[in-house]
């Protein structure tokens, strides 16, 4: 009993987790694209000297490059669409540059591609980075949960959908911000982290895993936009495109403490040393994204593991058990 006591003192959890606000008006993709044709910009992530991110041998702007030439042929064999790259080889290109070759083409959305890494080498799982305010983010939020629901099909963790502000107040994501100022719907797309085993097997295959993103990229358009394709044997127009709502102000990152985080000691194997603990967590603004623990007070912790949804994604279960070896 006495070790009991004592596990419960220095045993320590960390939650990360991800918000989403309450809003106002509803936007919503009505009708599949018929009288005019469909603009779709494709802006592949860094370029030339701005190589992104690089891990074991796995260069970014190499990846988006792939995944965006793949995405971009797979988007014309859909009726009524045309489709730009904002650079077709590997060059430096300023983010105000890509946001205006958008407009001058008269885009209807801009799609950038970029794969991710975190500074410990401890995050995994996709995201969509979507404009903070407006009907652009209610654009970008409705994309962005087809987007999701195709690459979580494919296997990777979701790690939401997501703003980012500057200490303006404004877009953080420049992309974001000029496609704005330019009144194009746009969205981020983090494919998976190149420098976590959990996400290895989604990039490492070779060029048709690269191919592999393109294709559910261009899906999630289709399917947002309603579109029809022959050769692919597809017809989105009755597609149920999420309805958003358009927010009455920014959309803020949730900064909040969840409303309930604590973890407490439920068995311990004496000849094994194994413990199992319970945790439990819920925050009404957010969905849990990992957990990890520490069993020394704080000075180590365990690298982050998944918090357990339902089939609902942005919902998270209340209680968690696990053994501890």
């Amino acid at each position: 009993m006495k070790g009991n006591i004592q596990l419960k003192k220095i045993l320590k959890a960390v939650l990360l987790f991800f918000s989403f606000t309450a809003l106002i008006t509803f936007f919503s993709v009505s009708a599949a694209w018929a009288d005019e044709p469909l603009v779709i910009v494709i802006d592949p992530g860094h370029g030339g000297e701005n190589k992104g991110a690089q891990y074991e041998g796995y260069t970014e702007k190499e990846m988006t490059m792939a995944v965006a030439r793949a995405m971009k042929e797979e988007l014309l064999k859909y009726d009524g669409v045309e489709v730009y790259l904002t650079h077709e080889t590997d060059e430096d290109m300023a983010i105000k540059d890509r946001a205006a070759f958008a407009a001058e083409r008269n885009a209807d959305f801009l799609f950038c591609l970029h794969f991710n890494s975190s500074a410990d080498h401890n995050y995994f799982g996709a995201e969509v980075w979507v404009p903070a305010g407006g009907e652009y983010y209610a654009q970008g939020y409705s994309f962005a949960q087809i987007a999701m629901r195709e690459l979580g099909d494919l296997g990777l963790y979701s790690r939401g959908i997501k703003t980012r502000l500057n200490d303006r107040n404004d877009n953080y994501y420049g992309i974001l911000r000029y496609s704005t100022y330019e009144g194009i719907p746009s969205v981020l797309i983090e494919h998976c982290h190149l420098d976590n085993e959990k996400d290895e097997k989604f990039y490492r295959q070779g060029p048709e895993q690269l191919d592999e993103f393109g294709r559910l990229d261009a899906t999630a358009v289709a399917k947002y936009f309603r579109l029809k394709s022959e050769s692919l044997g597809a017809d989105y127009s009755n597609f149920p495109v999420p309805e958003t709502e358009i927010p009455s102000d920014i959309v803020r990152p949730d900064r909040t403490e969840p409303e309930l985080c604590q973890i407490e000691v439920t068995e311990i194997n004496e000849e094994t040393g194994e413990i199992t603990v319970c945790m439990e967590a819920e925050d009404k603004d957010s969905y849990i994204l990992y957990y990890h623990y520490s069993i020394d007070g704080g000075n180590y912790y365990f690298m982050p593991e998944t918090w357990p949804r339902p089939e609902v994604w942005n919902q998270s279960l209340r209680e968690l058990e696990f053994t501890i070896n």
